[in-house]
């Protein structure tokens, strides 16, 4: 059972890291999620690796006021899942290097793909109930503080990424689309609306549900 967990959770995150690699591949924009710490970048002039760990430990410690009793220890295991998810991002980079530069049509393409393999990585890892990644995990733990959609959630949560980014560059950089571009905003758009068609689709097929929200978080 554990084995097939730990497959499952190592296997969406990969499947996502590829669908963040195709979306920074098609130069329309980064993910709403990395918006934030690349905003920080561009403000503060600190290397984005540190910006995006600070910025995923808030966001882990932002589950305790959410859900208060019902934060669990297991939680905090968001923080090494950031560093894995950031080797399997830069994994999918390498094996996706050998990319020529592509004309527009193509790298919406691109990004139309890399925002489905998103979704996906996130219904395949999410279930295994190891611990989601701090965008997630936030996602999560307000469907289940407030009993809401895990899809319209991850919607309204890009959405306020995205805001916020250009909040940060209008403020603090010359460039109010620092770090937002078309695909930011059309991934923070529909990646929770593909989630949700995708868990209704497999549930028709197959007479099953994915469980993304796990209640015994």
């Amino acid at each position: 059972m554990w084995i097939k967990r730990i497959m499952l959770f190592v296997g969406g995150l990969f499947v996502m890291s590829l669908g963040v690699g195709l979306s920074i591949k098609s130069g329309l924009g980064v993910t709403p999620i990395s918006s934030i710490p690349y905003s920080l970048t561009l403000a503060s002039g600190a290397n984005i690796g540190i910006t995006t760990i600070i910025f995923n430990a808030i966001l882990v410690f932002l589950q305790i006021p959410i859900l208060k009793k019902r934060f669990k220890s297991k939680r905090l295991l968001q923080l090494i899942n950031t560093v894995m998810f950031g080797y399997f991002t830069d994994l999918s980079l390498w094996i996706l290097s050998p990319m020529p530069g592509l004309p527009l049509d193509v790298n919406f393409t691109l990004l139309i793909v890399s925002m489905f393999l998103i979704a996906v990585g996130i219904l395949i890892y999410m279930p295994a109930n190891i611990a989601p990644l701090p965008g997630e995990g936030v996602v999560e733990a307000i469907s289940l503080a407030y009993n809401k959609r895990f899809s319209k959630v991850k919607v309204c949560f890009d959405t306020s990424m995205v805001v916020l980014s250009l909040i940060i560059c209008g403020l603090f950089t010359s460039d109010i689309f620092g770090s937002v571009n078309i695909g930011t905003i059309l991934a923070a758009i529909f990646i929770g609306i593909i989630i949700r068609y995708l868990t209704e689709l497999y549930e028709k097929i197959t007479g099953k549900s994915i469980t993304v929200v796990n209640k015994e978080n």
